[in-house]
Formats: C-alpha cells, structure tokens, sequence
C-alpha cells in the first residue's frame, strides 16, 4: 500500500526520523505503523501534533479519506474535535458538541461497545450526535480506552463501500491504546509540571492569591470545560473568601465570596465544615445545596466537588472546588487531580502564612530594636544635653560671677571719682575766678610771677583745664553705663522671671562682644545693624536670654572672621543685621543674619546637637546652641529655628511669647 504523510507544522527532530516533510511514498505494515507511532507516542511530542499525525497515518494506512479524533472534556458528556484529516473549513461542524442525548455513543464510551460501524447508506445508527462527512459511506469508531473512562474516540471514514476487517479494527485498536498511553502520560506529566510551577512560585514568594489563580489555570487546561475554583477560610468571621476563580462566571464567583461554612452550605461550605471532601453530582437535586440551588443553576452550574486543604495541624484553610455545567461523576483522574490541588494549596498557603508570620516577627522584633535604641538615643541625649547644661551652666555662672565681680570692684572707685568729679570742678571754678579776681585788682605784676605765668601758659590752663574736667566727667558716666551693662548681663539677682526690654538685653550683648568685632589686616570692621520694632516689655528669664544672644552673636562674629580672604577679594563689608518685630500682638520676633560663607544641610541637621562643633579643637564645646535652644524653646515655649546655604549666609530666627503660661513657669 503507498503510504502518504503530510508532516504537522511542527516537528521534533524524531518526528523527522519517520517520515520526510516532503510527502515522500514509503510502505508500511499495520506493525511497522503502530510501532512508528508508538515510538512518536514516547519521543514527548505534544499532545496535539500526536493527533494529527495519528489521524494522517491511519488515512493512508487504511487508504481512506477521512480520520477524525474527538477527546472526552471533563463533565464525559461532551466531546471536542482535535484532530481531523480530509475536511475543510466548509465541511467541518462544530469541533465540540454535546453526546448527552445520544444512546449509542453512550455505550461507546461507557465501554459496554467499543466498536461502532457506521453505514451511512443504510443509517445503521439513526439520529446519531456526531455527524459523518456528507460524501462517506462507510466508517469506525473505535474508543480510546481510559483507566476507568474512555478518554475519547478515534473516527475513520470511506467514500465508497468498505467493509472493515478484523485486521483494520485491531489497528486502530492499537492506535488508540497508544493515543490512550500518551494521554494518561501527559496528565502525569501535567501535574507534576502544575506542582513544580506553583512550588517555585512559592519558593520566590509570589502572592498567594496570584499563586492560587494560577494553580487553577495549570489545571484547567488538563480538565477542558472545567472550572477550578479557590476558597480561603476567613478565620475571624467563619466564612469562605474568594481566593481564585479564573474562568468561573463572575457575578457567580463574587455571589459564594463570603460562603458560610456549615452543613448543606453547598460543596465548599460543608467541605470546610466537615473537613472532608463533597461531591455534589447533580446540584438540582443535592440536598447540600438545597439554600444556593437557584443561583448556581442561574448560572448553569449543575456539579461541584469540593476538597478541603489543611495544615499540619488539621486546619481547614480553604477548600478547591472542580465545576461543570453537566451533572457527572469524579474519575480517578479528577480525584487525583483533587488530591494534587489541595496538597499544593495547603503547601503554599502555611508557607505564605509562615513567611508572614516570619516577616511579623521581624517587624516586631525590628520595632522592638528601634524602640529599645530610641530610648538608649534619647537617654543618651538627655544625659548629653544635662551635661551640657551642668557645664555651660557652670560655665555661665561663673561668667556671671566674674562679670558681676568685675563691675562690682570698678563700680566702687568709679562712684567714688564720679561723686568726687562735682566738687573738683566746683574747687577748680572757684580758684580760677580767684585768678581771675587777683590779675584784675592787681595788674602789675613782680618779675618772679610773671615769669611763673609764662612758664606754666596761665591763659591756655586756664582755658582748657574746665575742658579737661568736662572729658573726665564723660569718661566717668561711660565706665558707669558699662558696670550697669555688665550688671544687667550677669542678671544674678533675677533668676525669675521678670519683664524685660529685649533690645536692652541685645545692646548690653553686642557691648560685651564690642572688642571682637574689629578684624585684622586693616580690614574694616564687622557692621552692627540694627533694625528694631516697636516691644512691649517680655516677661522671660533675661539672664538666660542673654546667653542666647551671646551664643547666637558670637557663632555669627567667628563665622565672619574665617572668612577674611573674602573681605580681602571683595568690596564687602561684613555685617550682622539684627531685627526685631511683633508677631499678631503675641510673639516676639528676633532675627540675627550675618553674611558670611553660610553652611551645606548636613550641618544644619546637627547643629542643635549637644556637643556638635564645626570649630577647631579648643576653639568651641558644641554647647552654645544646644542650650540656647532649649532655653528658647523648653524654657520659653518659643521656636529658634536656622535659615542658611553656602555663599548666602546665615539666618537664627527667635520667636518668644511675649507672656509664658504659666504651667511652664
């Protein structure tokens, strides 16, 4: 018999070792040709090359014009085309139909008749489901035998008269025991692939509804008009939650989101409820789904297995449902897959959940740590900034008390001159009218005191010694505002609050820090200007004020002198601006701006820090502006907030309440 083959559209190299794409004529007996077919069967070609290959080789081996192979779905009352020879578009019917009606294709595949002839002259079949190619005369269906189901029928069909021999029935009988192998192969390996996937998807840690969605795709396609379906158990409520249902109609799958779990709670509800699985064969008469009957037929839904899937410990997590629009009996086949389905969902889920569990206690044991280092941080700092305080406390006293010694110990001689300087003047007045009187009652003077005259230049002293006496009464009043200075500063007798004129306590600031504001290398001096608005008095701690100012003042006065090259370059000059205003009649606003190089954000963050410096090694103690800020804003409920950038300079902004509360008095 010639032979001829037309090779699928796609080959494996095996595929190329039985027959040449280019339609070549070889001889085969039925052995060779169930043997050439068998070794394809095991080569791992896929599925649905196998079966057009089948289909191409049983037409020319049997020298007929049509082959046609149908595949059981999963609800075994319905059939699809895969694979066909000698049709065409316009003679090709539906590739899937239903067999329900059909008595004798029945017992095909409930096995009690294997083998069907088919004369279409004589209409030995009336009525049949699957309809013959309209030129055939005579034809076969042989059934693909399963395990305990057949898996489909493999179809053959003359234009002229034929009667089949036993020879042709036992090939195609071998066919479809090799079809029937390749099958049941595939499925293993189709669940071992479905379990490798969805592990390694667990291993990388996808999302566990994503996990759940694809485990029902992977074995949707091994159950052809099937629906899988996920329902994960909601603890706190009792109820089943949507987990996965990729293909189930939509409106259905949202209805069974939030599932009771329970007896007669349908498929799913008492699977969870019993910890078992539940197979409703026929949903319009299971008393299980007697309260969701309606909605699942709305849907077309008329069979539901469902299969709980635990963990280690026996509880119920949710629960994997197979569903068809047919009423119909598990095979071993879908037990098997439910068996898969619920060990891989039970897998992924205590594994997801042990990760999260995992991830909490890390969360928790990272917040512990975060908390546990933000109390040893603040301890720290409050330990940092008590130093500081007790230091520039002592630092401060000290300063005070020195300040407050030295105005005390010039305060004494300097009354004692100023008190003194009114009676000198008045004595030297009255002895000048005395000469005055003397040169006038006796104008002829002896040689002996005119020449003392000359000497001495009697007029000019006469002349300048009031003048001299008017300078040393200024000096005086000088040296005494200074003392008053020094004394307002050191604040010693006003540990209290007390209402206070700010721009008083700045003036007697820059009086203090007036010697440094010269620079060397003739350099012009550092510009005080002062821009102040109208205060009322503040009630605040004007001793600890001051030290704001003093800190504040003097970090602006060195930023100004390590900038000297610029004053050299340029015809700037350096200033500190110093402005002052009232905010909504409440607060008081004090603004300190110098013009000096300015500082990048890193600086900025830890300025306030207790004994972070920028100064060189005995240069500075990192103090200053700590504790000026809490004294501006723990001890006065205020804000002390810095503005600055390189090349612009830097801004310290004071904001006070012009009246504390009194809770923080």
């Amino acid at each position: 018999m010639n032979l001829h083959l037309e090779a699928s559209s796609k080959t494996t190299e095996s595929n190329k070792n039985w027959y040449k794409a280019d339609n070549l004529s070889m001889n085969f007996s039925y052995q060779s040709a169930v043997n050439a077919l068998g070794q394809k069967a095991l080569s791992g070609i896929e599925l649905s090359y196998l079966f057009q290959d089948t289909v191409v080789l049983v037409a020319q081996i049997l020298d007929i014009k049509y082959s046609r192979i149908w595949q059981v779905l999963s609800d075994s009352h319905s059939l699809r085309k895969v694979a066909s020879i000698g049709e065409n578009s316009l003679q090709t019917d539906s590739s899937e139909i239903n067999i329900i009606t059909n008595q004798q294709v029945q017992k095909l595949l409930e096995n009690t008749q294997p083998i069907i002839q088919i004369n279409t002259s004589y209409c030995q079949i009336d009525e049949l489901t699957i309809p013959s190619p309209s030129d055939s005369v005579a034809g076969l269906s042989v059934l693909i035998p399963g395990a305990s189901k057949p898996l489909g029928l493999l179809e053959v069909y003359a234009t002229e008269a034929r009667n089949f021999s036993p020879d042709d029935i036992h090939f195609l009988q071998s066919i479809t025991h090799i079809l029937a192998t390749a099958i049941e192969r595939k499925r293993s390996e189709a669940l071992m692939y479905t379990q490798s996937q969805i592990l390694e998807q667990v291993t990388f840690g996808v999302n566990l509804y994503e996990i759940f969605n694809n485990l029902c795709i992977l074995l949707e396609q091994e159950l052809p008009e099937a629906y899988c379906s996920i329902l994960v158990v909601d603890r706190e409520n009792h109820r089943l939650r949507g987990g996965a249902a990729p293909t189930l109609p939509q409106e259905y799958a949202k209805g069974v989101d939030g599932l009771m779990i329970g007896e007669c709670c349908g498929s799913c509800g008492t699977a969870a409820y019993r910890g078992d699985s539940v197979f409703a064969t026929d949903i319009a008469n299971d008393v299980l789904w007697a309260d969701f009957r309606d909605f699942a037929l709305s849907y077309n839904i008329r069979a539901c297995w469902s299969s709980p899937f635990t963990s280690q410990t026996g509880e119920v997590l949710g629960t994997f449902a197979i569903s068809h629009k047919f009423p119909c009996h598990p095979t071993p086949h879908h037990l098997e897959i439910l068996k898969t389905a619920t060990h891989i969902a039970s897998i992924a889920t205590e594994t997801v959940r042990a990760a999260e569990a995992l991830q909490m206690a890390n969360n928790e044991l990272e917040r512990k740590v975060a908390e546990r280092t933000s109390e040893l941080r603040k301890a720290l700092l409050d330990l940092q900034q008590t130093q500081a305080q007790l230091v520039h406390s002592e630092k401060m006293s000290s300063l005070g008390q020195m300040v407050a010694g030295v105005a005390h110990e010039i305060n004494n001689p300097i009354s004692f001159i100023a008190g003194n300087l009114e009676y000198a003047n008045r004595y030297i007045n009255d002895l000048l009218d005395l000469i005055a009187v003397y040169q006038e009652q006796y104008p002829q003077l002896n040689p002996t005191i005119a020449a003392k005259i000359k000497t001495i230049d009697l007029e000019y002293l006469c002349d300048d010694l009031p003048k001299l006496m008017a300078s040393m009464t200024v000096g005086s009043e000088r040296i005494t505002e200074i003392v008053l200075g020094l004394r307002n500063f050191s604040r010693l007798d006003e540990a209290k609050m007390k209402s206070v004129d700010i721009h008083e306590g700045i003036d007697n600031t820059l009086m203090i820090l007036n010697h440094q504001l010269t620079l060397p290398n003739n350099l012009p001096d550092i510009q005080i200007v002062k821009e102040y608005g109208k205060l009322p008095k503040a009630k605040c701690y004007a001793n600890q004020l001051n030290q704001v100012f003093m800190n504040i003042l003097n970090n602006a006065i060195y930023a100004l002198k390590e900038n000297l090259k610029h004053w050299q370059s340029t015809n700037q000059t350096p200033t500190i601006q110093i402005k002052t205003s009232l905010i909504d009649k409440e607060m008081v606003l004090i603004s300190i701006k110098d013009n000096g190089f300015g500082m990048n954000s890193e600086i900025q963050e830890h300025i306030f820090d207790p004994f972070f410096t920028t100064k060189p090694v005995g240069r500075g103690t990192g103090l200053g502006l700590s504790i000026s800020y809490q004294i501006v804003v723990e001890k006065h409920q205020g804000k002390l907030s810095c503005f600055s950038a390189l090349g612009q300079g830097t801004e310290f902004q004071i904001e006070i309440p012009i009246q504390i509360l009194s809770s923080q008095q």
